[in-house]
């Protein structure tokens, strides 16, 4: 391969690497969706890297992939961009001020809340609604590690500029995204001043886009998913609910397509909100690494076409691009994921170990609390462990918000 070949396959194989990752920033906020606690997922995505350049080429370039990645001056960046011609529009209402932001944290870790909203209608503006699935993203710009932590629905908590407690999920629906990320700032010590959302339809429509998803389920799970689209087809079915076909009940690998999906995302009934929140999770994983193993620079810019109607966000493509940078420049994400390994660890809120929550009534609600007395001892010590866990799965230190 002549060196000009190494430096146009150096340009095109970051040129897919940015469309990926801005895809993953609009599409891991639609996993986190809609009205109990959902995600989407993909299948059938490309990203096919073919002949590396000859070690003696790269030695000459100056856009270089090496071992530790793939490094392109920064003008070069802006050049990808312009040939991608992407136009992603950046909501520009939210005022960082009213963030509660933690000035401690370092800023080595990007965090964005993934918010699913409870609406089946195809407008997000449509009304505000509960955020029921809440998943803070964080992507560390050092090392490319990508971690989420989902919260529980029915957690009790302060929600700023209100004189009683609340489910977290009501914030959204009060504020919509700068009240939902100054809530969880406020109760988790937290700096997040991203958030990306998406309701039903939209999760549903991009599962179809791409093929569909497998994924490995129980018989149980399989059950319920097709007793709910029996009694309760819903109104955003991509298609003709008669032809489709139900999954088999039994326990093993199925191919779900873009309802089914959404609904094993939502099955509450056979167990309870903390294993919903464990097949959100799942599926963001499986989401993933179906990402980074294969697709087609087409494949990608149809799917952030496909996805940007559904989604809101103020992620700019700026911060897209960064994100895409330093996640694809400085790991071996890639490779992880074609050899099938984990990429992303996961926790979820409130922890487990030590046990930190109770099912409780508060003012005839049923929630999820620290304590069945919000205003005890024993609440404002569990809140600060989950606090500290929290800080310590993301950044491995505990950074409080008062601290000089």
């Amino acid at each position: 391969m002549s060196v000009d070949e190494s430096i146009e396959e150096a340009v095109s194989m970051m040129k897919r690497l940015l469309a990926l990752m801005m895809a993953l920033c609009l599409l891991l906020g639609s996993t986190a969706f809609a009205e109990d606690d959902e995600e989407y997922s993909m299948s059938d995505l490309i990203i096919s890297v073919e002949e590396e350049p000859a070690a003696e080429d790269m030695d000459t370039l100056e856009e270089a992939e090496s071992e530790d990645g793939i490094y392109i001056e920064e003008d070069e960046l802006s050049n990808l961009l312009d040939e991608l011609q992407l136009d992603v529009e950046a909501d520009t209402s939210i005022d960082p001020e009213a963030l509660d932001l933690n000035p401690n944290l370092p800023d080595s870790v990007v965090n964005i809340l993934l918010i699913g909203i409870d609406t089946r209608d195809t407008d997000l503006n449509e009304g505000m609604n509960h955020g029921d699935v809440q998943i803070i993203l964080s992507l560390n710009k050092v090392d490319g590690s990508v971690k989420l932590t989902s919260i529980v629905r029915d957690l009790y908590v302060d929600i700023p500029g209100y004189k009683n407690k609340n489910r977290i999920n009501v914030a959204y629906s009060r504020g919509g995204g700068e009240l939902a990320m100054r809530t969880v700032n406020k109760n988790f010590d937290m700096n997040i001043e991203y958030y990306a959302t998406i309701n039903f339809y939209g999760l549903a429509s991009i599962i179809d886009a791409i093929g569909g998803i497998d994924i490995e389920m129980t018989r149980k799970e399989a059950a319920a998913i097709n007793t709910y689209l029996r009694k309760h087809p819903p109104k955003y079915d991509n298609t003709d609910g008669s032809t489709r076909v139900e999954l088999e009940k039994v326990d093993g690998v199925q191919h779900l397509d873009g309802v089914q999906a959404v609904m094993y995302a939502r099955v509450r009934s056979i167990d309870n909100d903390f294993q919903r929140t464990l097949r959100q999770r799942k599926l963001l994983e499986l989401l993933l690494s179906k990402v980074m193993k294969d697709m087609s620079i087409d494949k990608l810019m149809n799917l952030i076409q496909t996805s940007m109607p559904y989604v809101e966000t103020n992620v700019g493509l700026d911060t897209m691009v960064e994100l895409a940078y330093n996640l694809v420049a400085k790991t071996d994400i890639i490779q992880r994921a074609k050899n099938g390994e984990t990429l992303m660890e996961q926790m979820r809120l409130p922890i487990d170990e030590p046990k930190t929550w109770t099912y409780a009534q508060i003012n005839g609600a049923s929630v999820v609390s620290y304590s069945s007395y919000p205003n005890s001892s024993t609440y404002k010590k569990r809140r600060q462990q989950n606090v500290e866990a929290l800080h310590q799965f993301i950044y491995g230190a505990y950074y409080p918000a008062d601290a000089e």
